[in-house]
């Protein structure tokens, strides 16, 4: 999992250095934005449709922003905290899936896109135009590299760490967007929560932090425990 981190981080800092490197690694880094964004807002707007809120507008931006917007008709507090905790939560699963449990990765990028497809055709939208060619630009990336890796690439890298550097760009992205919340003073899923319920916002940025440290320690002991049994399988063979 650290590797895997390393790289993610490399991909999305140096993304913003001068020189080939960095103009390379731009729109790798709008990408895995845009990817991160989605499920920050897709979390939001499944709270609302699993309960008897209504979703007016589901959006993405050209600059790595979204929103939801919402008619309210039920608890307020579930729809606005689950934002940041979606993709950390996604990202752990991914990561974890990507081990030899269920698909294959080919397969769960294919699953990813047909999410992506239904969720961006079927929710309402401000800017179709804009909402639906990023959206466009997510699925296509999918679909290309599930079709990759299901070529004759796999016979020369683990294609498995495809959905691991996928999976670990989710969580140190949604780090990286609950620390920007230390700022305060502008409006955030944070700042609404503690006009809503009282609590400071430094104690639900704190929460979303620990939530992303929950995540990372259960798929690590997942891992650490798999090797163990293989190892112990090794040895008696």
């Amino acid at each position: 999992m650290a590797i895997a981190a390393l790289v993610s981080l490399i991909l999305i800092q140096f993304s913003g250095m001068l020189g080939p490197l960095g103009l390379v690694l731009i729109p790798i880094s709008i990408w895995f934005e845009w990817f991160d964004t989605f499920f920050h807002e897709f979390g939001h707007a499944l709270v609302v449709l699993a309960s008897t809120s209504e979703i007016l507008e589901f959006n993405l931006y050209w600059d790595g922003g979204g929103s939801v917007s919402y008619m309210l008709n039920s608890a307020a507090f579930p729809i606005g905290w689950v934002g940041y905790a979606m993709p950390p939560l996604v990202g752990a699963f991914l990561y974890w899936e990507a081990n030899d449990r269920g698909l294959e990765t080919q397969g769960t990028l294919l699953a990813v896109a047909i999410v992506l497809t239904l969720a961006l055709l079927l929710l309402p939208k401000a800017d179709p135009a804009t909402t639906l060619s990023i959206g466009a630009i997510l699925v296509l990336s999918l679909l290309m590299l599930a079709l990759i890796c299901a070529t004759v690439l796999k016979r020369y890298i683990p294609v498995d760490w495809v959905q691991r550097i996928v999976a670990a760009t989710m969580i140190t992205g949604g780090l990286r967007s609950v620390s920007y919340l230390f700022g305060f003073g502008e409006y955030s899923d944070a700042a609404g929560l503690a006009v809503l319920t009282g609590v400071p916002e430094a104690v639900w940025v704190a929460s979303w932090l620990a939530w992303t440290a929950l995540c990372v320690g259960v798929v690590f002991w997942l891992e650490v425990r798999d090797r163990r049994k293989r190892w112990f399988k090794a040895q008696t063979l």
